[in-house]
């Protein structure tokens, strides 16, 4: 997430050095020369007791401002929930609450960030300082577009585009827009409008948003399948990326090239921006250029026939991807509880306002007579009861997300995450008890081909009837999920490797023989199989996954539609280190 920069007020003259004077200066310099900000808002500290209340606010803001842009995010944190929560002026408080949701979201405090856009939103409607409104949105859209809410992101970037306050421009609101519009896979071209933000951008000094947009055009080539024109984008502006001094995006800069240049076969350059992209990750934090460039980085080695290396850079990328997966899960997650929270907080005011009622009509009771009065009480009592209803409603609806999260949308079997999840569990179990398990792997055989020739909605309707008749032959024990795209894992507890290999074998010729799901017609497919077993192999989920992988890809080499047992011989070759087969 960038933070937002705007000027508030006019550069104070030299003449003029009150206070208010300097906190303007400071405030309208503060994205464009970060030294003289700093500068003035420390000149401006040991004055503080003299300030007017407004004054004091407007500095703590400042202070929380800068702790922000420093990656201070304690102190950042700090400074500005003190002001959005006990300010009297609306404006300052809305600035801070923005620059907060900023914070929140970098730090991966998602659940607060979005009860803090809540606020925001509300206090929006009150708040006629267009500057402040201008950082709102801002705020709003990139948090909205970084839960999927693309119409709503769109929404206020189009805002701050058609209505900048005096001496903005249209940077930093198409910026936003280009942003929602690649995440929505909405970008079909490079409109003209962003090419012209790019040089207004260039123009006012706001170097950092250029580059920002550059990166998104990048990211966009690169996803057309143009990776010499990702490079064309990014390599000449790579040396003023690293002037401006931004670690962030300078390592999702890094990212970029790192698999363009992977597509264009220069494995020289893509090893070296892989490796600036991890140099450059915020440290102990998840950064999806960090798991960019531990991937490209396992590609390499991989190409180069180095497995050793590759097995290692693909343990960190695993890692990276998992944090990854987790971090959207997450926010996600969030975003739909704290909706729900909202809904059930109206819901609860509502029954409030309901019994209150209740209240007031008993209190009339005797001033009205006992029938009428009688009624209105049941009328208002049944809807509470309505009210309450709903709530309960609402709170079934929150425990289904959580579900869901654990769900594979298109299959509804366990995802990546639920399966490590549950797997770990029931090999911890076995390694206790001391009863062998056995992993399963397989994939569908050239379902690459059937995408390319029958479409992605055939495709889904593949998947789903291999998952289908794959349950008929599983147990109520097993766990069964979806590692990604066409591959399956299932883990068998208590499970000998002759018993394993049969249910594999089973699997096998229930996929081979299964016609349309449904009624519908598909085409018929096949899979390959690799078994592992606890026996040779140990409890821990990650070699069972290296070894079964390893069968896997020799009956992949072995023609397909087989199955294949593995053993810890299979380790140093395991196709596990390899890209998804088709």
């Amino acid at each position: 997430m960038l933070l937002v920069v705007f000027a508030t007020a006019q550069a104070g003259g030299v003449s003029d050095p009150t206070p208010s004077a300097i906190l303007d200066r400071a405030d309208a310099v503060k994205g464009t020369d970060f030294a003289t900000f700093s500068r003035l808002v420390d000149q401006m500290a040991p004055r503080e007791a003299d300030l007017e209340p407004t004054e004091r606010w407007r500095l703590h803001f400042l202070q929380g401002w800068r702790a922000t842009w420093q990656g201070d995010y304690d102190a950042g944190r700090r400074w500005l929930s003190d002001v959005a929560d006990h300010s009297t002026d609306d404006v300052i408080r809305l600035r801070a609450m923005a620059t907060l949701i900023n914070l929140l979201g970098n730090s991966h405090h998602y659940e607060e960030a979005f009860t803090r856009l809540t606020q925001l939103q509300e206090l929006m409607r009150s708040v006629r300082d267009r500057y402040a409104l201008f950082a709102a949105r801002s705020e709003a859209s990139q948090l909205l577009s970084s839960v999927g809410q693309f119409e709503q992101a769109e929404a206020y970037a189009k805002d701050m585009m058609e209505n900048p306050p005096a001496g903005q421009t249209i940077c930093f609101g198409a910026q936003h827009l280009l942003r929602a519009r690649r995440e929505a896979n909405r970008l079909v071209s490079i409109d003209p409008l962003f090419e012209r933000a790019l040089q207004v951008c260039e123009s006012t000094g706001y170097q950092v948003f250029a580059e920002n947009m550059r990166a998104d055009i990048a990211a966009f080539h690169l996803a057309q399948g143009r990776p010499a024109e990702a490079v064309q984008v990014l390599a000449a502006h790579r040396e003023t990326m690293r002037r401006l001094d931004y670690p962030v995006l300078l390592s999702e800069f890094d990212a970029t090239l790192a698999k363009a240049y992977l597509s264009l076969g220069d494995l020289a350059n893509a090893r070296r921006f892989a490796q600036s992209a991890v140099a450059g990750a915020i440290p102990n934090e998840f950064t999806d250029s960090r798991r960019v460039g531990y991937e490209v980085l396992y590609q390499i080695e991989r190409k180069l026939g180095n497995a050793s290396a590759a097995l290692v850079f693909h343990e960190k990328y695993m890692a990276a991807d998992k944090a990854y997966l987790d971090d959207v899960s997450a926010r996600s997650l969030a975003f739909k509880m704290v909706d729900q929270q909202v809904i059930a907080r109206k819901a609860e005011v509502d029954a409030l306002s309901r019994q209150n009622e209740i209240l007031r009509l008993t209190g009339a009771l005797d001033r009205k007579e006992v029938e009428t009065g009688r009624l209105y009480i049941v009328v208002l009592i049944a809807s509470l009861t309505a009210i309450i209803w709903l709530v309960l409603r609402l709170r079934r609806s929150q425990l289904r997300f959580m579900k869901l999260a654990r769900r594979d949308g298109l299959t509804g079997i366990c995802n990546r995450e639920h399966f490590v999840e549950q797997a770990e569990r029931v090999l911890a179990y076995g390694a206790r008890s001391d009863r062998a398990a056995c992993l399963i792997l397989f994939d569908l055989d050239h379902f690459k081909n059937v995408n390319d020739t029958f479409g992605h909605a055939v495709g889904d309707e593949v998947l789903k009837r291999a998952v289908e008749v794959s349950r008929r032959a599983l147990h109520a024990c097993d766990v069964f999920g979806r590692l990604g795209g066409e591959e399956f894992a299932v883990l068998l507890p208590d499970c000998s490797p002759a018993q394993a290999r049969a249910r594999a074998e089973q699997l096998r010729l229930s996929i081979a023989a299964a016609a349309g799901l449904h009624g519908k017609p598909a085409p018929s497919v096949t899979a390959s199989f690799g078994v592992a077993s606890t026996v040779p192999c140990g409890f821990e989920l990650h070699r069972l996954l290296v070894v079964a992988d390893a069968a896997l890809y020799r009956a992949k080499r072995a023609g397909r539609n087989c199955v294949f047992m593995g053993d810890t011989g299979d380790i140093p070759d395991s196709p596990y280190l390899s890209e998804a087969r088709g």
